[in-house]
């Protein structure tokens, strides 16, 4: 199974933040364990680390770094995947990108914890709780 991690599950887990951790780690791990495939836009990449080195010490937005490249496999931003971004309509123009990534991937679905920034057709945009909960059933 091939899965698209969505930014903020990885500010979930590296923030741990209240509420989304756990969910959100136990996705990290099924991809760290090698249990499902995780993707993640380059776009993803560079606005982690822009975000981290605001609030985390280098060293450690390093190992973070590290630890990202090793496990998921970085989706290249395309001209292709930016023409179809921009013909959607109503969503916000980086989850349009991510969507389009995922889709050219061809992802079984995406994670995330903001469902409505996504298209509702084409691939499943679902929280980490759904799948956890329904999916890896």
């Amino acid at each position: 199974m091939k899965i698209f991690v969505d930014t903020n599950i990885f500010l979930d887990v590296i923030l741990k933040r209240n509420g989304f951790y756990i969910e959100s780690s136990k996705i990290w791990s099924l991809v760290s364990e090698k249990r499902i495939k995780g993707f993640i836009s380059a776009i993803s990449v560079n606005n982690l680390y822009y975000i981290l080195k605001k609030l985390i010490e280098d060293e450690k937005v390093n190992e973070l770094f590290s630890q990202i490249l090793e496990e998921f496999e970085i989706i290249s931003l395309t001209k292709d995947i930016f023409k179809l971004a921009k013909n959607i309509t109503g969503k916000d123009f980086e989850d349009s990108i991510q969507y389009f990534s995922a889709i050219t991937n061809k992802c079984d679905y995406i994670i995330t914890r903001d469902k409505d920034g996504f298209p509702d057709y084409g691939i499943k945009s679902v929280s980490p709780k759904e799948f956890l909960n329904n999916l890896l059933k």
